[in-house]
């Protein structure tokens, strides 16, 4: 470890614990505004924040006099915001100086440490207190007015002499806004509050094991605010990438583009629940509602309900009646299958075949513990339809199994339509998945995933002018999600009406790169934005995306897929064509897509062949039976040349062998 000397302070908010006995969610709050203002203000004074934990702070500086401005700046702005908790609460700061030992990981070592820790205690509440040795670096500085402490004996330090500070306030830095007055809002500013973001509630268990618990239910009020008419509320990828962060309130509805945010914890222990919830202006961060549940565990869906609904009275909003039978709408009363369930959904949205896979488990052990759990049937359908192809497993036939006993259960449920709709897709049965897609929208007309699928279903099935109507209905359900309005883009350069395609390709360029700042490891959105940014003329950066996409999910076929999209429209046949090949051997399935991507044509109908049996025989569909010429287009022809093995990529010992049916895109 590398030694240096720094000057450093500890920060701890005085009277917490009181507070988290009292109100657990304004506690929580408490912690949230010590984190972002402390990055904020140790940033803005040149240090660095060591670390949080709890409710207190470790941050270094690199000399005295930034340590102490920067102390007596979060002091005095921590004092300010935390009155939008309901009250206002000081901190403890205290100032050292001394030689630490600097581990691999940024943490500081040694009794320099501890001696800062130690001063921190001593210091009364609103207090900014030093040591002796901070004391002699400043006294001589008119800016700073000091009082002596006196000497003190702290634990594991020995006698040390302390001092109070009080920095001029013309002579710092101007500090950021704080909240210094904070009125409730009338009903006219009520009426103005019309998107929110549903964030991840924190999991206070003690074993803090129930993370899958805390998400399923903040995903299920989420799912439950969505059907609420004049109501936005951001997708859960968007919402759930501030989990652990510490950003102002004011700051993620800015980010997410929302009035106001709902946020929360759980502690779970037994069959004893406390969910603790408030709902924040996120203009001012003023607290619009907040609750505290303590019930048994049997509870949760009737807790679920309640918060919707105030969440829904906060707002000034009022339920039409196919709302409000939404809301009272419940799939199952075992509390342990919903459990399953809910873990299920948390690894469903992790999108690799292995969390799919234990996503399916999950989804059969719920059924196993109620086999009339309608959303688990729905659950295990769509697992099935997403592994397909990715074994020898009859995926599909299984799936049509779980939707079809879904929609027995219950007839009006979206998310089994959906599933069935999904599966008939897949078969090429694209007239049945029309059927399903239809009545989901019927039942739901604010479900995204309806409208998504139906858009896709359409495009594999060749009718573009409808695949465009869905993808921009979807849009319009889920601004923000740029997966629709890059299939949007796709659409409309299939259908030749390229400046459209243009625009649409520059928006989903900037929903991309919003969606990346809140999840940079999603390869998804990199190997999308790839093919975008390329035909916008970003070269550079779209292979980097590119690279950074495959190195992120080196085996998944979609991935693959995408990219040799990117590179092919980057002009890189070659190296498009191997990651084709990458993408067919990983188990892609990309028949009826293909045909319609509107990348790839140009490509297929010009490459080199190798035909076995038949060299020299062009083009390679004569191999062909001659009565197969006449149902097939030149690149519908390519494809089956691909995908029966009679025409191989260059340069490849291996057949390409892949199903007619489609998981591309």
């Amino acid at each position: 470890m590398r030694r240096t000397l720094v000057a450093l302070w500890f920060a701890d908010i005085a009277g917490y614990s009181v507070r988290a006995a009292e109100d657990e969610v304004s506690a929580l709050r408490l912690v949230e505004i010590l984190q972002a203002l402390s990055r904020q203000i140790v940033r803005r004074y040149n240090g660095r924040v060591v670390k949080f934990f709890g409710d207190a702070v470790l941050a270094e500086f690199p000399s005295t006099e930034l340590a102490v401005r920067a102390a007596a700046a979060l002091s005095q702005e921590y004092r300010e915001r935390s009155a939008t908790t309901g009250r206002s609460h000081n901190l403890r700061v205290g100032v050292h100086l001394a030689d630490v030992a600097v581990g691999a990981d940024g943490d500081l070592y040694g009794d320099g440490v501890n001696a800062a820790a130690r001063i921190q205690e001593a210091a009364e509440a609103g207090q900014v207190a030093l040591s002796q040795d901070v004391w002699r670096q400043l006294r001589g500085r008119s800016e700073f007015q000091f009082q002596s402490l006196g000497e003190r004996t702290l634990k594991g330090v020995g006698a040390i002499g302390l001092y109070a500070v009080n920095v001029e306030s013309d002579a710092a830095e101007p500090a950021a806004p704080g909240i210094t007055k904070v009125s409730p809002p009338t009903e006219q500013e009520k009426e103005g509050i019309r998107s929110v973001a549903v964030l991840p509630f924190v999991d206070l268990s003690a074993e803090r094991d129930q993370e899958y618990f805390s998400d399923g239910v903040a995903e299920e009020i989420l799912n439950l605010l969505t059907k609420v008419g004049g109501l936005h509320v951001p997708a859960r990828t968007s919402c759930f990438a501030f989990r652990g962060a510490s950003v102002d309130a004011r700051e993620i509805g800015k980010r997410l583009g929302v009035d106001a945010l709902l946020e929360g914890s759980i502690r779970k222990a037994g069959n004893r629940l406390r969910i603790t919830v408030q709902l924040i202006d996120a203009q001012n961060g003023y607290r619009l509602w907040s609750e505290r549940f303590d019930r048994e565990l049997d509870d949760i869906f009737a807790i679920q309900d309640e918060i919707a609904r105030s969440v829904v009275d906060a707002l000034g909003l009022s339920l039409t009646r196919r709302e409000e039978r939404r809301l009272l709408k419940r799939s199952t009363s075992n509390v342990p299958a919903y459990e399953f369930y809910l873990r299920g959904r948390k690894l469903f949205q992790k999108w690799t075949r292995q969390n799919i896979e234990l996503a399916r488990k999950m989804f059969q052990r719920a059924i196993d513990l109620d086999p009339d759990f309608a959303d688990a049937w729905a659950g295990l359908a769509t697992a099935h339809v997403h592994l397909f192809s990715r074994d020898n497993e009859p995926h599909l036939e299984k799936a049509r199994e779980a939707s079809d006993h879904a929609l027995k259960l219950d007839p009006e449920s979206a998310e089994a339509h959906v599933a069935a709709g999904q599966g008939f897709s897949m078969e090429q049965r694209y007239a049945d998945a029309a059927k399903e897609f239809e009545r989901a929208i019927e039942l739901d007309p604010t479900f995204f995933d309806a409208y998504y699928y139906y858009g896709r279903a359409c495009f594999k099935s060749g009718d573009s002018d409808k695949s465009l109507r869905l993808f921009q209905q979807a849009q319009d359900v889920r601004p923000e999600d740029y997966e629709a309005i890059y299939l949007l883009g796709l659409v409309l350069r299939q259908l030749g009406r390229n400046e459209e395609s243009r625009d649409a390709d520059a928006r989903a360029s900037k929903c991309m790169r919003q969606h990346l700042e809140l999840n940079p490891d999603d390869a998804r959105a990199y190997v999308l934005g790839a093919g975008t940014l390329a035909r916008l003329g970003d070269r550079e950066q779209a292979r980097q995306w590119c690279e950074r996409a495959m190195s992120l999910a080196p085996d998944d076929d979609a991935i693959l897929y995408n990219a040799a999209c990117a590179l092919a429209t980057l002009g890189e046949d070659e190296r498009a064509l191997d990651v084709l090949q990458r993408a067919i051997d990983a188990g892609l399935a990309g028949g009826d897509w293909i045909v319609r991507d509107p990348d790839w044509e140009p490509k297929l109908l010009s490459i080199p062949y190798e035909a076995p049996g038949c060299k020299g025989v062009y083009p390679p569909w004569r191999a062909l039976p001659e009565t197969d010429w006449l149902l097939h287009t030149k690149i519908e022809l390519a494809i089956v040349c691909l995908t029966t093995g009679i025409w191989t990529l260059p340069n490849k010992r291996n057949s390409i062998a892949a199903s007619s049916r489609s998981r591309s895109g």
